[in-house]
């Protein structure tokens, strides 16, 4: 997206968001038309920011802390106001091409030649069989593991504060019997209609044993730019219709590896956080199996029958791209938590307050002049040097002076 688009579409954001916004309203991004020539990094960043601005417009929000000031009515209505929406739907299709578009097309090319009958049938398998991800077995070395896991947390934020709006968005309509599996698996994540069992409010008291705070888009200011790929590239499966098929493969892979890493999940936090809430992990490794089942019988099977080849394709494209996107997610956060770890000096390890939603950003490829940074919620970083060494896709807030 060009300079002068990204730099009228953020000056509109922040306009929209108005002065120190409640979380769930602030929609600004991290883009300063101050700053002339960007860093790559930077680019990045704000551009997958401005991509999640556009996808959180389908999403009725509400904030939950009593931090909203004035009429609630009047902020609805300016954070609905079609005239911003279309400006964030405008860029929204430049934006997906630009970041999302290419991972699909390597995963289009290298799915070219796969049964989907072959794949369902190997899958599980080969999901149950595999060593727990490279984060988890990072952690288990970790003597600041506290720390790397509440980053996790955080990083996770921004799909499992609203789990399954995203696919809820994939039901929508009429399509047969498909629909009402499909809406069987959704009330399952909404806790059938009862709130403490929702899932969004299992994490967000998996959050507060860890000392965080649990509103909606509450972390944005904190996410790095691969967690943020993760999320934009969930929302362009569902948030585009034409991608049904593919959506179903999300549903297959995102259901059955969850039985797998929500269930490593569960056990870390058994054996290392034991004070830790630990029942949204719990619940994901239990009721996924069911899930997997409803999948590929009641979902998977029958798309098959009825349409044929074409669609088992898309259904293994869909599978694969997020098996690819969770898999950097998995790798950046290890890559992440090793560097900080081994640094010699230079890191204070907690999350420091002052590092808000009004500090600088940065990324470290950046070569302003260095202030310290908040890095996730795993540590603040002092040296510069090695927060340029940080791996690609990290991010950095800076911390009041």
């Amino acid at each position: 997206m060009g300079f002068v688009a990204m730099d009228s579409l953020a000056a509109r954001l922040s306009e929209r968001s108005g002065p120190h916004p409640p979380a769930v309203f602030d929609s600004r991004i991290d883009w300063s038309g101050a700053d002339a020539k960007p860093s790559d990094g930077m680019r990045r960043l704000t551009a997958h920011q401005a991509l999640m601005r556009a996808y959180q417009n389908r999403y009725v929000v509400l904030p939950m802390d009593g931090s909203q000031k004035g009429s609630i009515v009047e902020r609805l209505q300016r954070h609905y106001d079609p005239n911003y929406l279309a400006e964030a739907d405008a860029a929204r299709r430049t934006l997906e091409d630009e970041l999302i578009v290419p991972l699909v097309a390597a995963i289009e090319t290298r799915a070219e030649d796969t049964s989907c009958e072959d794949y369902v049938a190997q899958l599980l398998p080969r999901i149950r069989d595999s060593e727990p991800g490279q984060f988890i077995a990072f952690l288990e070395s970790s003597p600041n593991r506290q720390h790397h896991y509440r980053n996790f947390l955080i990083q996770s934020s921004a799909d499992l504060l609203a789990e399954s709006s995203a696919s809820a968005l994939g039901i929508i309509g009429e399509f047969g019997e498909v629909q009402s599996a499909l809406f069987r698996i959704l009330i399952d994540e909404f806790g059938y209609g009862e709130h403490g069992k929702k899932h969004s409010q299992l994490y967000r008291a998996t959050l507060r044993s860890f000392g965080l705070p649990d509103e909606y888009n509450g972390f944005w200011h904190l996410l790095d730019t691969v967690s943020l790929e993760l999320h934009n590239t969930i929302h362009f499966l569902f948030q585009n219709p034409r991608n049904f098929f593919r959506q179903i493969g999300f549903l297959l892979y995102a259901e059955t590896s969850y039985q797998k890493s929500t269930g490593d999940h569960h056990r870390y936090l058994r054996q290392h956080h034991k004070e830790a809430d630990a029942r949204y992990f719990g619940e994901h490794a239990h009721i996924d199996i069911h899930h997997t089942a409803m999948v590929v019988d009641e979902v998977v099977a029958p798309l098959l029958k009825r349409y044929g080849a074409e669609v088992g394709r898309e259904i293994v494209i869909g599978a694969e791209l997020t098996a690819a996107a969770f898999a950097r997610s998995d790798a950046h956060l290890a890559a992440l938590g090793k560097a900080i770890d081994e640094a010699d000096s230079g890191v204070s390890f907690g999350l420091d307050a002052s590092a808000d939603r009004e500090q600088r950003c940065r990324t470290p490829d950046e070569t302003t002049p260095f202030q310290p940074v908040q890095i996730g919620g795993i540590a603040k970083i002092d040296d510069p040097r090695l927060f340029a060494d940080l791996p690609d896709g990290t991010v950095g807030r800076e911390v009041a002076a």
